[in-house]
């Protein structure tokens, strides 16, 4: 959560076995004909995630707020996770219904809103909406070739996709071959084990800022229509 209440400096987190019952302004899901604050009406079944770029809930890793759900093989447990052999996907279907503004005109501005990071280190894929100084928007994927100081890579390709438009998204590991996938669109293919071969791995996805208050302003609005992970 991008918020510290309890005073342990650092991102709230709020434990699975009590997400049924929990509700906040930064998640929730809405009744059918609810406004989220960007002004979506839900039809019913969304997730709704909302991060301002002042949220102070951050990590020690990052100074960029969020509002993510974690996936848990074992609820409860994030010592349960799973390795490159086999299959592993996520696949949802998401609405980016709000972007950050930037402070000066040549301020780019991002939203991650899926990935699959490691355990104890670096994401290696990550899934990006990208607002650009003239105002532009595209979805896209970054890789990390290496573990921590790794330098990200984006994919080729680069799918233009407004605001408040409904797409679906991918993310499909076979025994360490990354396939990421927008509208049925195959953005990027690569192989992950030279580097990530004996890292353990875990999905996430929600509403995760590339900026706060040095650069932007407002918030970013992320609203989930459906999302799945499999593992074979």
């Amino acid at each position: 959560m991008p918020v510290d209440e309890d005073g342990s400096d650092g991102a709230d987190e709020i434990p699975a076995s009590e997400l049924a019952n929990y509700s906040s302004i930064y998640w929730f899901n809405p009744s059918s004909g609810q406004l989220a604050q960007s002004g979506f009406r839900a039809t019913g079944g969304e997730t709704v995630f909302w991060t301002p770029v002042n949220g102070n809930g951050r990590t020690g890793d990052s100074d960029f707020p969020r509002t993510e759900m974690r996936e848990q093989l074992e609820l409860g447990n994030n010592r349960v996770n799973w390795r490159l052999t086999g299959t592993h996907i996520q696949r949802g279907t998401v609405t980016i219904t709000r972007m950050p503004t930037p402070l000066t005109s040549g301020r780019t501005t991002l939203l991650f809103f899926a990935q699959m990071h490691s355990v104890d280190n670096s994401p290696p894929v990550k899934l990006v909406f990208q607002r650009a100084p003239d105002g532009t928007t595209t979805v896209y994927g970054n890789y990390n070739l290496r573990q921590r100081t790794g330098v990200g890579e984006n994919s080729d390709i680069q799918l233009p996709m407004a605001i408040g438009t409904k797409f679906s998204y991918e993310i499909r590991v076979v025994d360490g071959t990354v396939t990421t996938t927008i509208n049925g669109k195959v953005i990027d293919r690569r192989d992950l084990r030279p580097a990530w071969l004996f890292q353990e791995f875990y999905f996430k996805a929600g509403n995760y800022l590339g900026n706060n208050t040095s650069t932007a302003s407002g918030y970013g609005e992320v609203v989930y229509s459906s999302i799945q992970t499999i593992h074979q």
